[in-house]
């Protein structure tokens, strides 16, 4: 998962629908589209795809997931779970 996660934020140019689930990842506000508006997504592929991401933002993702997508921080979160229910 992370490797797969890892390739969409660093080389893909990433487009979000605007909802809660998806403003956790800190994106920049030019990668979310307004939720069932059709026009702005197409508008925003179109220069998301021209524009491309730069060096920058790929090692600001990278660093991302590194930091909070990765195995170590998961268990640690699922154990603070399992800790607090039982």
């Amino acid at each position: 998962m992370l490797k797969n996660f890892n390739i969409i934020l660093s080389e893909l140019p990433v487009l979000v629908s605007d909802i809660p689930q998806h403003r956790e990842l800190p994106l920049e506000n030019y990668r979310y589209f307004q939720k069932g508006n059709i026009g702005e997504l197409s508008k925003r592929l179109v220069e998301l795809f021209k524009m491309g991401i730069s060096e920058k933002e790929k090692e600001k993702y990278i660093s991302l997931i590194r930091k909070n997508y990765n195995w170590d921080k998961i268990a640690e979160k699922t154990l603070k779970v399992y800790e607090k229910i039982l």
